[in-house]
């Protein structure tokens, strides 16, 4: 996950998965639960989530990006989806998580629409 970061893709399926490491549907799937204690959209949201923290901490000023941007380069296919993943993994709105990084962060950024 770390190396191909497959979760970027908006399509990933818990197929690809089980193809990348050559083992079966249902063996990925009982590999990420009993590893991880997570069913695979979590896991998967999990990894889109981290990916997202980064895009946003790394946004400079002059390079500002909506958050729907981000969602959706995170592996995310709708803005609702990524809100909902982002809060029930960091416990904050990704607007929230970004002003407590970035205290001096313009609002205007939050709200941008794409």
């Amino acid at each position: 996950m770390q190396t191909r970061k497959p979760y970027l893709s908006q399509e990933l399926r818990l197929d690809d998965i089980a193809e990348l490491l050559n083992i079966s549907r249902h063996h990925a799937s009982q590999v990420i639960n009993e590893n991880y204690g997570l069913n695979f959209f979590d896991y998967v949201n999990a990894y889109r989530v981290e990916e997202a923290k980064r895009l946003l901490e790394g946004n400079q000023e002059n390079d500002v990006q909506s958050i729907s941007e981000v969602a959706y380069q995170s592996g995310f296919n709708n803005r609702v989806s990524f809100y909902n993943a982002f809060k029930k993994v960091t416990n904050t709105t990704p607007t929230e998580y970004l002003q407590a990084k970035i205290p001096s962060i313009n609002p205007i950024f939050t709200a941008k629409k794409t």
